[in-house]
């Protein structure tokens, strides 16, 4: 798993992947873009943190998740330029994820899940409901458990040109026939 890199995702009310795709490459939005049931995804893919230096103490705010850390910069992009392209807006889900070694082995850290709409950054929400009501593709993407290229449908919308962008964006809205 530790060769799969972090990513932020981005759920959109966008049915379609393709039209998801068209519409961030028209606006020069680099991302990838996976279809699920639940609504088009943009997976943005960040940069690894440093390793930080272990702590010589425990903090509380690390359970309670005010540990300060803020939402990676490239991600919190993605999700204003998306929550202005849609009128529901979009809600952004990131991760700080960490391998545990040692006495308890495995995967910990903490996902957060926060609204936007209108380009503007809104309430955080809470994220076991959030990851409960979308695809199983999300909770695999933001674990780490698949890497977002692997994924059926995947697009990357800095690898399309334009004419194909406004194509895949018109195709996307048209309904298909029964």
């Amino acid at each position: 798993m530790s060769d799969i890199p972090a990513v932020a995702v981005v759920l959109t009310p966008v049915a379609s992947a393709s039209a998801l795709a068209g519409l961030c490459a028209m606006q020069d939005v680099d991302v990838h873009v996976v279809p699920s049931r639940s609504g088009a995804v943009a997976v943005v893919e960040l940069e690894p943190a440093p390793d930080a230096p272990p702590a010589d103490d425990w903090d509380i705010g690390e359970l309670l998740g005010a540990s300060g850390e803020e939402v990676p910069a490239a991600a919190d992009e993605v999700a204003r330029t998306l929550s202005r392209l849609t009128k529901a807006g979009v809600v952004l889900i990131t991760a700080s994820l960490a391998q545990d070694a040692g006495f308890e082995q495995g995967l910990s850290g903490q996902l957060t899940a926060r609204r936007y709409a209108g380009g503007e950054r809104g309430e955080d929400v809470a994220v076991g409901l959030v990851l409960a009501g979308a695809d199983d593709v999300v909770e695999d993407l933001v674990l780490g458990r698949v890497r977002v290229t692997d994924v059926p449908g995947h697009a990357r919308s800095g690898d399309l040109p334009r004419w194909k962008a406004a194509r895949m964006f018109a195709k996307g809205l048209r309904k298909p026939r029964p």
